[in-house]
């Protein structure tokens, strides 16, 4: 796709009388900086045909400011629209910035990798935080971490619900003390 001349990026504004200045002068200050532009675009993105859109909002912003103000020379025109040209840059190297993504969700793999020590880790950690426990306590609790009622627990261990229940409840609160948690999960 070629790039725009300098003079299809000055569109036809309708200006009233006293401002029909504008037109002029952003067409001389466009041809001045024009070739910066390209080479700002081509540096800074990688794509020169950048330089049109961010020409675009700077002649825009531009036109707005002169419009405000007293006339100006096209040198003055030139460094204003040279300075929007920048700041539309900037502001859109700084959004690339942001949103660098680096590959694809295709190049993950279909199942997550794990660790093969996992179990054995799994398995020192569970340990180490039953330490002290009673035997028949350690299995009451894996028991009632693998969903078993504490009727069924109870039978499996040769004594009542509630004593195995307490029992537990006991233990838990011996090992959150050891680990820090506070008795409402803190």
């Amino acid at each position: 796709m070629p790039l725009s001349s300098p003079s299809n990026l000055c569109w036809n504004v309708i200006f009233p009388p006293e401002q029909e200045w504008i037109e002029k002068t952003l067409h001389v200050a466009i041809k001045t900086i024009w070739q910066r532009a390209r080479n700002t675009a081509r540096t800074q993105f990688g794509d020169e045909s950048l330089a049109v859109e961010i020409m675009e909002v700077a002649i825009e912003k531009a036109i707005n400011r002169l419009k405000e103000g007293p006339p100006v020379g096209s040198d003055e025109a030139s460094l204003l629209l040279d300075r929007f040209y920048a700041q539309e840059a900037r502001r859109r190297r700084k959004a690339n910035r942001k949103l660098t993504f680096l590959g694809s969700s295709a190049e993950l793999p279909s199942n997550p990798v794990q660790n093969p020590l996992a179990p054995v880790d799994s398995a020192i950690d569970l340990d180490v935080i039953l330490q002290g426990t009673p035997p028949e306590v350690r299995l009451a609790l894996l028991l009632r971490h693998s969903r078993a009622r504490w009727s069924e627990v109870a039978e499996i261990l040769g004594t009542s619900a509630a004593s195995i229940r307490v029992r537990c409840q006991r233990a838990l609160k011996k090992i959150r003390h050891r680990l820090g948690i506070s008795e409402h999960g803190k």
